[in-house]
């Protein structure tokens, strides 16, 4: 698989699997567009200044849920997701690597990266508007 020129060294980390099961993430459209996969990092750049690389890579993943309860939860809670709606995607090994980094209090989230080239908005339809 080929990563992108612009992700940090020795990422994705070694301890990523290829991706596969059933996710989750909040987009803009319907259908589901390029845009609404754009990493924290393309949107925040900014926000990575100075970081450890461990995190620097995470923010060139895709935010995604394996959980359908924590989707949304963090849509319900979080006035920036309020709009958006839940789309579901199955992944399988040629569409990258998946790992699990949960925060406090959604467990399920999964950073995904993306091979150059991936399309994933292909894969994920909207259940909930």
């Amino acid at each position: 698989m080929q990563w992108p020129d612009f992700y940090p060294e020795n990422c994705p980390p070694e301890e990523a699997e290829p991706a596969s099961g059933t996710v989750y993430r909040l987009v803009r459209h319907d259908p589901p567009q390029a845009e609404d996969f754009r990493t924290f990092f393309q949107e925040n750049p900014n926000f990575f200044e100075g970081k450890p690389t461990d995190l620097i890579c995470k923010g060139h993943g895709v935010s995604v849920y394996t959980d359908p309860e924590d989707i949304k939860q963090l849509k319900e809670r979080s006035k920036k997701f309020k709009n958006r709606h839940i789309a579901k995607g199955e992944l399988n090994s040629t569409l990258g690597v998946i790992q699990n980094t949960p925060s406090r209090q959604l467990k399920s989230h999964h950073t995904w990266w993306l091979p150059i080239g991936m399309e994933p908005w292909l894969v994920f339809k909207i259940i909930n508007k």
